[in-house]
């Protein structure tokens, strides 16, 4: 797959007003989102719990992990996310993908909108 990031709205679930823009590299790969800590932090994102996580390399690392809405392109969903720590990656996951309703196209390097389904 092509890489290619997009700029999508990242806002506190409790307190919307807070709220980011970040860029994030499209990782269908990757289960979860890694959204900088520093932005976590400026959002007032809640600390929910520390995850153990498999990286692509096959390193076991731990990190927090966290909630927020997520906003792209009119659509909005409350997704869990890996709080990223220096010298991680900035990513976009297959769950934040799913909740908000894209799919990727990988030649032309954009997110379509896909009907949710319920099977």
């Amino acid at each position: 797959m092509g890489l290619f990031t997009v700029k999508l709205i990242i806002a506190n679930p409790m307190d919307p007003a807070r709220q980011v823009e970040a860029e994030l590299l499209v990782d269908t790969g990757a289960t979860l989102s890694w959204v900088p800590r520093e932005l976590a932090e400026r959002i007032g994102a809640p600390h929910v719990s520390r995850t153990p996580i498999r990286l692509a390399d096959g390193r076991a690392v731990e990190r927090e992990t966290s909630g927020a809405i997520f906003r792209f392109n009119g659509a909005a969903s409350v997704v869990p996310f890996v709080i990223a720590e220096p010298g991680d990656g900035c990513l976009l996951g297959a769950t934040a993908l799913e909740a908000l309703g894209f799919v990727v196209d990988p030649v032309n390097k954009r997110l379509i909108p896909q009907a949710l389904l319920a099977m």
